[in-house]
């Protein structure tokens, strides 16, 4: 609407009379009353000397047909689905309009791909101005569990017999955590140093996130026998 010109006789430019140079005068500006568009007629009167007058009108269309603009927010990398930050739209600020002095910004939608370990979501905002013209911007969330869990040896053992060695226990391990998920512990080999009187074993548990980011903790067992 700040674009209307302002009123101007000098655009009538054909007026004439039998009887000298008719006078051109604005007469008023009647809106419709609508929006996108919206029509003002523009209304001007010619008068002669003798005050014969008529009028002429100007239809001027104020329509917003112009997109709004804006800049989404940065793309982010969290380690967790539960990192993942609410949508919100006060991160977009530098939304602008060419008419709307506050253009809209809402949140649209969280869309995954389905993947895990990475699983990308993009995040859609968009910018709305008073005519409905819009724009969408996206933001793209990556959530990628990078941290090993972490997990306690169990403590280790002596035994007289080879035995006497006790099978293998996950349930050993009873302090397994991780960042994102529970951990999942797994057995994974008993290795001998060969020898005898005393012979040590190293039995190796693997302690795996959701992500397959894996540690491992050794349980010394030592072999013994010290009975005459």
């Amino acid at each position: 609407i700040a674009d209307v010109p302002a009123a101007d006789p000098l655009v009538v430019i054909d007026e004439a009379d039998n009887n000298g140079v008719p006078t051109v005068a604005f007469v008023s500006d009647v809106s419709d009353g609508n929006t996108c568009p919206e029509t003002i007629t523009r209304t001007y009167s010619v008068t002669d000397a003798c005050a014969n007058v008529i009028t002429v009108t100007q239809i001027i269309t104020v329509n917003d047909i112009t997109n709004p603009t804006g800049t989404a927010p940065a793309n982010i990398t969290v380690q967790c689905i539960g990192d993942v930050p609410a949508s919100d739209v006060t991160l977009i600020t530098d939304e602008a309009d060419n008419c709307t002095a506050a253009p809209v910004v809402q949140h649209v939608s969280d869309v995954s791909d389905g993947n895990t370990c990475p699983e990308t979501i993009t995040r859609t905002y968009s910018i709305t101005d008073d005519c409905a013209n819009t724009i969408n911007v996206t933001q793209t969330i990556v959530v990628d569990d990078t941290t090993n869990p972490t997990a306690s040896a169990p403590a280790g053992i002596t035994v007289q017999c080879i035995g006497d060695v006790p099978a293998p226990d996950p349930t050993l391990i009873t302090d397994e955590a991780d960042n994102c998920s529970v951990p999942t512990v797994a057995f994974v080999s008993d290795v001998s140093d060969g020898n005898t009187c005393p012979e040590t074993i190293t039995r190796t548990y693997s302690v795996t996130d959701n992500c397959a980011n894996v540690i491992t903790v050794t349980q010394i067992i030592t072999v013994n026998d010290i009975t005459n």
